[in-house]
């Protein structure tokens, strides 16, 4: 066969053939396995390259895919680790332009020349042969692949493909209108081909994800496109239908045909229908992942039966796959730690295994734990709102009777009705449909709607939507919805799902999401977007108004006292949170880990930001706390006694950390002359900043003071003081934990303040005096010693 290429696309992120990307994909591979170089006389030595495209950005008007790039990414590693394609000879072009997607086909080319010409220029026998596998993920249309702003029409795209210096080409286009390359040669269908190392392959196969007017659907679940994801999971093993420890290419194309259009045609997009076109000639069977060839393994027991999801320790989906009882299956991956869940009918368990480079693990049924799910909101493959092109068939439902059915209106007393209904209902005293509705609701006292309703209820006392109701309700008493696209006013708004708008009344409920907003006198959801009102509660929280705001997870909450878990902001009075991020009130508490904290109190047993307040309290600070009071338990907390020149013996109390800490004092100089006996009737207090060097144990010390100087000890609120300000640097050495030696020296000024005279002034009379009689000063220079206890 001379030559040979498939192509696989991955479109705009609607449905397409998957399933005729799906064939090209396994033709593909089919080339690839033939990769591995033989050793023995006869065989066919076969060098593999994989070229892997991705091209998220179609340009204007065209959503930007999101897995585009990890799809080829998957396709290139499954051929590497298991197809034998050398890491030298895995090429990989993300985003390019037409010039640059042609510049690199154009080195892959030169290398595929060099190789067959080092060849014959060495007198070897040629008995090789080169595969290579061209993998493209992104946009395309009719025109060809779209590559940003630029097109690179089908035609030359095939033309330069089929140009290629290799014996085998195959080309996997995963994309939409992917179709159009192969019918450009008449595209028709022909039977599987597969060769093994002795086979005389040459040729080409273009195989695609759609049909020319189809378009290729990628996934949030699977987080790649249906096909490639789908093709993925064979060529690791799941397709191995044989059971001989390799997956051929029949194998993998059926696995990955099955699984595509089962997959898509439940979905909006409608199943898709991969194309293909092959020239190829030769025979055998293309081998194109050999599962015995993986660093690691694993083995899954005849007991194990479900639908399977195995992710990887950073909890990304590598393969899914329906395992049934009564036979074993092998699959290979690389070593690590990986989770696999099994889903059967009202049964989810799960296990943990860990895979090391030359071994094969075992995994029976008997591993796996029964675990609890999770109840999510309903959502289509692509998107999460609920719509017809998400494969939502209530919403289908709806388009379809608001299209095609007859508008009518009836009036009754009791006005019921059992079939689809478009149009209006009155009813004096009540309404009620118990099959799909467009329209709208009347009555005195109760509407009620059974299934999904379009429209607007509108009533005295009760609107009750036993489903979904797109539009709103309007009552006087209560409003019931099992879920809301729209609005809910009344006294009493309750959603036992979700609400995808807001809710407006004296109560409001969510039991699920509310994506927008609850206004009222008490808001409640299992997750909100905004809430405002008196009292807010949910478990997740966007952001709560009110007087008290409580929540699980809460981005923002304002409130006088605001309650949560984890929390992003918090602005009230009072803020209580484990786990907060910004706190700002008059109270701030973190629970566990706090953030930044603004207020007069702030607490927090460990804290990641700064507390900036007049009291801050943290067990584990890894930013300094500025405040008048910080108590740090890896901070500084400490007392100091010293003896200074004034003969005052002062108690001296730092709080903070070593790079900026508070210090409280008082003194009392002793009577000059009485051998430290008797204490003079005055006395210094005051409060001070400082910061050290040398960080905690043996340091340096600066800081500065600003003391009152009382000239008489007493507590009477008439007393005069002078102002005494010191700058002190000192030096602290530790002696044992716990306790060390304080000494260092001072300057000194001394002003009156609102005292009539000075008096604060060294033993030793060595002051200097001056200013005026109303504006006196005193300076000098001092020194002290003392004793250290506690963290410094």
């Amino acid at each position: 066969m001379k030559k040979f290429l498939g192509k696989i696309l991955f479109c705009d992120f609607l449905s397409g053939s998957a399933v005729l990307c799906l064939v090209c994909l396994v033709a593909i591979l089919a080339a690839a396995s033939n990769v591995h170089a033989a050793t023995n006389s006869g065989e066919i030595a076969i060098n593999r390259y994989v070229f892997a495209v991705s091209a998220n950005n179609g340009g204007k008007g065209r959503p930007v895919l999101r897995y585009a790039e990890s799809d080829a990414r998957a396709f290139a590693n499954v051929l590497s680790q298991m197809g034998g394609v050398a890491k030298q000879n895995v090429y990989r072009v993300t985003e390019p332009s037409v010039s640059e997607l042609q510049k690199q086909l154009d080195m892959l080319d030169k290398k595929l020349v060099s190789a067959r010409e080092s060849r014959k220029s060495a007198n070897v026998a040629d008995n090789s042969r080169e595969e290579v596998l061209v993998y493209y993920s992104g946009h395309a249309d009719e025109k060809g692949l779209r590559l940003g702003e630029e097109i690179y029409s089908w035609k030359e795209f095939r033309k330069r493909i089929d140009a290629l210096n290799a014996d085998v080409k195959i080309a996997v286009i995963d994309a939409c209108g992917s179709g159009a390359i192969t019918r450009a040669k008449g595209g028709v269908a022909v039977p599987a081909f597969m060769v093994d190392k002795s086979s005389d392959m040459k040729g080409y196969a273009f195989i695609t994800s759609s049909t020319q007017d189809e378009s290729s659907q990628e996934s949030d679940k699977l987080k790649g496109s249906f096909f490639t994801h789908s093709l993925v999971s064979g060529l690791r093993g799941a397709g191995d239908a044989s059971g001989d420890g390799k997956v051929t290419l029949s194998e993998a194309y059926q696995f990955a045909f099955n699984e595509t259009l089962q997959k898509t045609e439940a979905t909006m997009g409608g199943a898709q229908h991969p194309s293909r076109d092959m020239n190829l000639a030769g025979t055998g069977d293309v081998v194109m992942t050999d599962l015995r060839s993986t660093s690691a393994g694993l083995e899954l027991d005849e007991d194990v039966d479900g639908h399977l999801f195995i992710r990887d320790e950073k909890g990304e989906l590598v393969a899914e796959l329906y395992k049934k009882s009564g036979r074993a299956m092998s699959l290979g991956f690389p070593a690590g730690k990986y989770s696999v869940r099994m889903e059967r009918p009202a049964e989810f368990k799960e296990a943990s295994i860990t895979l090391y480079d030359n071994n094969r693990a075992r995994l029976s049924k008997k591993q796996f734990n029964t675990v609890t799910v999770e109840k999510t909101a309903l959502r289509g493959e692509i998107s999460g709102k609920r719509t017809c092109e998400n494969g939502d068939a209530a919403k289908c439902s709806l388009d379809s009777l608001d299209r095609n059915g007859i508008s009518r209106t009836t009036f009754d007393f009791y006005d019921r009705d059992k079939e689809p209904r478009k149009g209006v209902q009155l009813g004096l005293f009540a309404t009620k449909t118990k099959d799909y509705m467009v329209g709208s609701q009347v009555s005195l006292f109760v509407n009620s709607a059974d299934k999904d309703m379009r429209g607007i209820q509108v009533t005295g006392l009760l609107n009750i939507a036993n489903e979904n109701i797109d539009g709103a309700q309007i009552s006087g008493l209560v409003n019931y919805a099992e879920s809301v696209d729209g609005l809910q006013l009344s006294y009493i708004n309750w959603a036992s799902e979700s609400s995808e708008a807001a809710q407006i009344g004296f109560v409001n409920a969510a039991l699920d999401t509310m994506r927008y907003l609850q206004l009222g006198f008490v808001n409640a959801s299992e997750y909100s977007k905004t809430h405002i009102g008196f009292v807010n509660a949910s478990v997740g929280s966007g952001v709560q108004v009110g007087f008290v705001d409580a929540a699980k997870d809460a981005d923002v909450q304002v409130g006088f006292v605001n309650v949560a878990k984890d929390n992003d902001v918090q602005v009230g009075f009072t803020n209580v949170a484990v786990n907060s991020n910004v706190g700002v009130g008059f109270v701030n508490v973190a629970a566990w880990e706090g953030g930044t904290q603004v207020g007069y109190v702030n607490v927090a047993p460990k804290s990641k930001g700064r507390q900036v307040g007049f009291v801050n309290v943290c067990w584990e600070c890894e930013k300094t706390p500025v405040g008048f009071v910080s108590v740090v338990g890896n901070g500084v907390w400490s007392a100091t006694t010293t003896l200074n020149e004034m003969g005052a013996l002062g108690l001296s109390l730092h709080l903070g950390t070593a790079y900026f800490y508070t210090a409280f004092e008082w003194a009392r100089p002793f009577e000059k002359g009485n051998g430290f006996k008797h204490f003079e009737d005055r006395y210094e207090s005051g409060y001070g900043i400082g910061t050290q060097f040398g960080k905690y144990g043996n340091h340096f010390e600066l800081e500065y003071m600003l003391l009152n100087a009382y000239d008489d000890f007493s507590f009477s609120g008439d007393r005069d003081w002078n102002y005494h300000h010191r700058l002190r640097l000192g030096f602290v050495h530790k002696l044992f934990p716990g306790v060390g030696l304080a000494v260092g020296g001072s300057l000194n000024l001394v002003t009156l303040g609102y005292a009539d005279k000075l008096w604060p002034k060294p033993w030793n009379n060595y002051h200097d005096d001056f200013g005026s009689e109303k504006h006196k000063g005193r300076f000098w220079p001092g020194f002290y010693s003392g004793i250290t206890v506690g963290r410094f």
